[in-house]
């Protein structure tokens, strides 16, 4: 049964006729038997009949029908991003744990306020009051069931979640283990810290751990404090410190090992670091802990280093290959073992980096001399200060001599330094650590020392693009909780960057590149919700997804088995 359309022409007009008809088959023919006819369509228009017939018919249809010209776009929010967001969110089980730590805490919205504050990290980092006033209210759909929290809200989740971090990265650990093949024999650490835009340490009392100290941001006009990274051998970041300030790196390690032993009850495994975060004492509690260790150590000034350097120069030396163009060889010092790494293009950038500090820093001083030698400088201690506001801040200031008395200045080369930096250092660095042959061989202890590169990923990862700077709160518990933030943010993240990368999704605009989850996430946001109005009919529409995105959700176990369904109210 169709309508069917008749035309008719009378003089010069065209009339059209609508008729209910219904094809039937005939001796093998198709007949149409008109049922009703409806009438000339333009009178049926104008008189409004054709409208409510089709009324009519609407309630008693399976269907919708709306007005095309009632139509109106609402908004357009966001929504395949947040979409996956929660998946991992819920994969990870930290859904039910802040359902359950909320519910002792008699705050019934915590985890909803912790998914939020999680995802804005990820995708629009922003203060607390911008997330709540305008992310959430206008940028982003929420996925079902998550209940938009308020300004209180987000503070007071802060606060809870500072005060519960041991619990939830116990949780994490437990869940990560349980769903992922974790990579625990081998934990890489390393330090960074993040400043405050004041001048002032802690007027109120309110921040004890604000200090300042020696920043890796290069601020040392701000006060900062410290944070510790604990990191798996896959990139999963397991654990977290926040320290003081000024604290110095050696002095953080015998709490990352509490750490380790008293809240995960890891077996033996290697403790990954650079220099700088171990020390000769920290060293003795890394064995003493049952730790084996992959540790870098100092270059300058170390007479063990320089023995190691010296022997590894030998021409009998058997050097192995290690990846991306590196060698390595093993150098048994003072009954320990070290492996010496070569790598060429860090030789090439050595020498150029080298030769151009040798000449910028000969050129002072000749600049000096001069100055000495026409008499326009000529105390001692004047001198002597000149030469150290020279020499001080050299990276090269060892391979240089001076000898300076009343109106007289010499320098020279220092042909042993010089030697030691062209001969044995260039282009190496040495590791040490306790593990035997049998358990890692060179090229292993050399990957292993490579993995450390996860935690520097992600220290960016945190700085960059979750918005770890600025700070917008001022108090102790706040900025701890801040940063509790950001690490589940990156735990998040780096369990997306495995997902991609197990799923082998290559970024498509990088050939051979897999996809970042950044990248990954701005093309899941580009699926956003549609809200359009007809009438008093209430209508969403989903975007529909491309290739790239729904491999993507596949990758990320997201489950969109009702986006392709419009929805009418």
């Amino acid at each position: 049964m169709f309508v069917k359309k008749t035309t008719r022409r009378r003089g010069d007009r065209t009339y059209t006729y609508l008729s209910l008809v219904e094809a039937a088959r005939v001796e093998g023919r198709v007949k149409h038997n008109t049922l009703l006819r409806l009438g000339e369509i333009t009178a049926l228009r104008e008189s409004g009949q054709l409208d409510r017939i089709i009324g009519a018919l609407q309630a008693h249809a399976d269907g919708t029908w709306l007005n095309a010209a009632e139509l109106n776009a609402d908004a357009a929010p966001g929504f395949g991003a947040i979409a996956a967001v929660r998946a991992v969110f819920e994969r990870l089980g930290l859904d039910e744990h802040f359902d359950d730590v909320g519910g002792r805490r008699r705050s019934g919205r915590l985890s909803d306020t912790v998914f939020v504050m999680v995802a804005n990290r990820l995708l629009a980092p922003a203060s607390k009051r911008r997330t709540v006033i305008e992310w959430v209210d206008g940028d982003v759909e929420l996925p079902a069931g998550v209940s938009a929290p308020s300004l209180d809200q987000c503070y007071r989740a802060v606060d809870a979640v500072a005060d519960l971090t041991a619990d939830t990265e116990a949780h994490l650990f437990a869940r990560l283990t349980s769903l992922m093949n974790l990579e625990l024999r081998w934990c890489c650490y390393d330090l960074t810290s993040t400043y405050f835009e004041t001048t002032t340490v802690d007027p109120d009392g309110k921040f004890p751990s604000k200090r300042f100290g020696y920043s890796r941001d290069h601020r040392s006009d701000r006060p900062q404090v410290m944070i510790g990274l604990l990191v798996t051998g896959d990139g999963i970041p397991i654990a977290h410190r926040v320290f003081d300030g000024n604290t110095k790196d050696a002095s953080t390690m015998p709490a990352v090992m509490a750490d380790l032993q008293e809240r995960f009850g890891v077996g033996r495994i290697a403790l990954v670091a650079d220099r700088g975060l171990i020390s000769e004492n920290n060293l003795a509690d890394v064995a003493a802990a049952g730790f084996d260790h992959v540790i870098a150590t100092r270059l300058h000034r170390d007479a063990d280093v320089k023995a190691v350097l010296t022997a590894a120069a030998e021409p009998d030396t058997v050097w192995v290959a290690a990846g991306a163009d590196r060698t390595a060889c093993e150098v048994v010092h003072d009954g320990r073992r070290h492996v010496v790494i070569d790598s060429p293009p860090r030789h090439r950038r050595d020498d150029h980096r080298r030769e151009e500090l040798l000449a910028r820093t000969e050129d002072k001083l000749i600049a000096l001399d001069r100055r000495v030698r026409e008499k326009r400088l000529v105390d001692a201690a004047k001198i002597g200060a000149a030469a150290q506001r020279i020499l001080g801040p050299s990276p090269v200031s060892r391979c240089f001599t001076t000898t300076i008395s009343e109106g007289r200045f010499f320098w020279d080369y220092n042909s042993d330094a010089v030697d030691y930096e062209e001969r044995l250092l260039a282009g190496r660095y040495v590791l040490t650590t306790s593990l035997t042959v049998s358990q890692a061989s060179t090229a292993e202890v050399v990957a292993h020392y490579q993995s450390l590169a996860n935690v520097e990923h992600r220290f960016r990862v945190m700085k960059d693009f979750l918005g770890l700077r600025p700070v917008f709160h001022w108090t102790e518990n706040r900025v701890r909780g801040h940063i509790a933030v950001c690490v589940l943010a990156a735990v998040i993240e780096a369990v997306i960057a495995n997902d991609l990368t197990a799923a082998g999704i290559d970024d498509p605009n990088l050939e051979g590149q897999p996809i970042t989850p950044r990248r990954a996430l701005a093309e899941l946001n580009r699926i956003r919700i549609h809200h359009l109005t007809a009438g008093e009919r209430d209508i969403t529409v989903t975007t529909r997804r491309n290739a790239l995105q729904a491999a993507i959700c596949t990758a990320l176990a997201v489950d969109t088995r009702n986006w392709d369904n419009a929805t009418i109210t």
